[in-house]
């Protein structure tokens, strides 16, 4: 019997996977790179390094070595050293998403791994383009998981510099014209910063998001 595909070879013959692997070949790999970055997903958050403050950048833009090294380095001295383990760390985590990806399974993954650090031990800073900033803030859980912009932010708000919710509370604040990320060679014109609540009951985690909210000034500075 015909198909959409045309006529289907008798199944595991020769001919059945040259005609499977002809018409399917994207689907596999599609899911088996979705399958793989979700394993190294739930590895990396099982056995990384204990960090004080995350940062998370979710967006199309990719940065290099250097670029992540310096915007770690820069954040240093807005972060306290919230596990108490005598050193300071702070970790910047690329979640790259792509409008135009030609893999739905892989978008989902990576939609995955930035769920997953909503939850995770002093994951408080996430920073978005506008497109994922867009998608984020209009979840139904957007009130519940990000901090009211107004009880974080230094100064006076101006409304075009903020992203809201779907019922109206202001989640991001726009990092355009920041001096901390110029200075660093990144480009802020189209990023939004956000700051997680905090539901956990514990001094590392308070004093995460205490960091958190003085890295996120620091980047909002002009």
């Amino acid at each position: 019997m015909a198909e959409h595909y045309g006529e289907i070879p008798k199944r595991f013959t020769k001919e059945w996977w040259g005609y499977f692997w002809m018409y399917y070949k994207w689907y596999v790999i599609g899911i088996g790179a979705a399958v793989i970055a979700i394993i190294f997903t739930v590895a990396q958050c099982a056995g990384r390094k204990s960090y004080d403050l995350i940062v998370n950048y979710c967006g199309a833009m990719y940065y290099d070595n250097e670029s992540i090294n310096g915007w770690e380095q820069a954040l240093l001295p807005y972060t306290d050293d919230a596990n108490g383990n005598g050193s300071v760390d702070v970790f910047v985590q690329q979640i790259n998403f792509s409008q135009d990806s030609a893999s739905p399974e892989i978008e989902s993954a990576m939609q995955v791994k930035h769920d997953m650090e909503l939850s995770n031990d002093c994951s408080f800073i996430f920073i978005y383009d506008k497109a994922e900033a867009e998608i984020a803030f209009s979840r139904e859980s957007a009130s519940a998981v990000y901090v009211d912009a107004n009880e974080w932010a230094e100064g006076t708000l101006d409304e075009s510099e903020l992203l809201y919710s779907s019922d109206g509370k202001p989640c991001g604040v726009s990092l355009a014209g920041s001096k901390l990320l110029e200075s660093l060679g990144i480009d802020a014109s189209d990023l939004y910063i956000s700051i997680r609540m905090n539901y956990a009951d514990d001094e590392t985690n308070a004093a995460a998001q205490s960091s958190a909210v003085k890295a996120a000034n620091a980047m909002l500075e002009k």
